[in-house]
């Protein structure tokens, strides 16, 4: 009996040897370093195993010894490693990470960035990664920062420039040899040379002549963005400008800055500006309005809060004036009829006094646009092309200096006016010309195509300065 015992039990010893009773155990797995800098380097892998038949680390592939070992190798991204121990009763794992330190790197934010003229500054910040190293900051260019270092600074235009001006932001992350730019444009507060295609729904485009004719888009309005239903263009002070409906006598005063943005001054709701008017004429600080079926005109000042300030009401002027304008430095303002050619010249005076100084005029009948220029009052017929160009004295004597004959000036256009860099011809598919006049000669500048300005204007009015 002793002897079967004895014999069974080497049965089951001899029947239980090459097969493990449980999976392997990792005692350890480590990476050493743990850290790298930017670039990565050399670690070692190093492995405590007990019981496993086979290894494998992850990106490796299999190792030995089964027990324990270790292995050396490049890393250059940080990544995770998995041990992989197994035997026939199962397999077991454990991971190792490591991290690699990101490449130093340095933008600014934002990358570019418009500023007007005299406005408040803005911010702009270093985005870093990689380096915890000093960001030194530079400017190329006009306006001044809050700072030379330090995650962020601050920018401050200068107080006034007279056209479009760039400036160059940069920021170094110290020691590294990394560096990144920022753009900064910076307008003038008034625009230079704008020019406003102007539609009645309160949309248009506004954008600016050169001398060469070379006309540049500056910003488009959508409807509403720009008062609605205007009807005449003013110009207070000879800085602003001011918009005015004649429907109900609302309208809105201020300026156009250097990126095209309408700076509202003043806002006027429906009735706050005489109502119904036919002509509309700036003196400066002053603004004449007149109307044609009573032969009425309304002449007043701009208040503290650009109010239309004590208007006075004069009677007893001739009936359907077509057209009337500042036509000298002397405040005269010219009236104009077009079926019979009669004029009418006097002067205002601070008080809005108006003085008839002289009305022995005759001139040609049917003008359709008459506009001051730098050269002269210019005087263009629409239907035949023919111009003429002459000055007003300050006591109202008319000397002419040009004639333009049929042939020298196009005819049909739809709008004239006068702008910094001449005197603008314009049809509301968009082509247009541009000139300059000079006793009896016009020179033209430039001539556009349909569709090389904005089609579709109501008015076309010079906006800035």
């Amino acid at each position: 009996m002793t002897r079967i015992w004895i014999f069974l039990l080497g049965l089951l010893a001899a029947c239980n040897t090459g097969t493990p009773a449980n999976p392997p155990l990792i005692n350890s797995f480590a990476a050493t370093p743990s850290s790298l800098p930017s670039g990565g380097g050399s670690v070692r892998l190093e492995w405590d195993v007990s019981g496993a038949s086979s290894l494998s680390i992850s990106g490796v592939g299999n190792v030995s010894p089964s027990d324990k070992g270790s292995k050396t190798l490049n890393v250059t991204a940080s990544q995770t490693f998995t041990l992989t121990a197994s035997n026939s009763a199962g397999s077991v794992s454990k991971d190792a990470s490591v991290t690699v330190a990101p490449t130093p790197s340095i933008n600014i934010n934002p990358t570019s960035r418009a500023f007007v003229a005299g406005d408040p500054g803005g911010s702009f910040d270093a985005i870093v990664s990689g380096s915890t190293a000093t960001v030194n900051w530079t400017l190329e260019g006009p306006g001044s920062l809050s700072s030379s270092s330090g995650p962020s600074v601050i920018y401050t235009p200068p107080t006034s420039v007279t056209t479009m001006t760039t400036a160059t932001l940069t920021a170094v992350l110290e020691g590294t040899g990394l560096s990144a730019s920022a753009t900064i444009s910076i307008v003038p507060a008034v625009l230079t040379g704008g020019v406003l295609f102007y539609k009645g729904d309160g949309s248009g485009a506004l954008g600016s002549l050169d001398s060469g004719g070379a006309y540049t888009p500056l910003k488009s309005y959508v409807a509403g963005e720009l008062p609605a239903r205007v009807t005449h263009f003013g110009k207070p002070y000879e800085l602003y400008e001011l918009f005015y409906s004649a429907a109900d006598g609302s309208g809105a005063l201020g300026s156009f800055d250097g990126a095209g943005s309408f700076r509202k001054l003043r806002g006027y709701a429906p009735g706050e500006l005489p109502a119904g008017q036919n002509q509309m004429v700036s003196l400066s600080d002053r603004l004449v309005f007149y109307k044609a079926t009573t032969g009425t005109t309304l002449c007043g000042s701009y208040g503290n809060d650009y109010d239309f300030s004590n208007p006075v009401t004069q009677i007893g002027y001739s009936t359907d004036w077509d057209l009337i304008l500042r036509v000298n430095d002397a405040n005269g303002v010219f009236f104009y009829k077009q079926p019979s050619g009669i004029g009418g010249y006097g002067t205002y005076d601070s008080s809005c006094k108006w003085t008839y100084v002289y009305s022995n005029y005759s001139f040609s009948t049917n003008w359709s646009h008459i506009l001051r220029t730098p050269g002269g009052v210019l005087f263009y017929r629409k239907s035949d092309g023919i111009g003429a160009l002459g000055t007003f004295a300050a006591g109202g004597s008319f000397t002419q200096t040009g004639t333009y004959i049929s042939g020298q000036l196009a005819k049909g256009w739809e709008q004239v006016v006068n702008t910094s860099a001449g005197v603008l011809f314009y049809k509301s598919d968009g082509s247009g010309e541009l000139g300059t006049f000079s006793g009896n000669t016009y020179t033209k500048v430039k001539a556009y195509a349909a569709g090389e300005l904005p089609a579709g204007a109501a008015l076309v009015a010079p906006v800035g300065k």
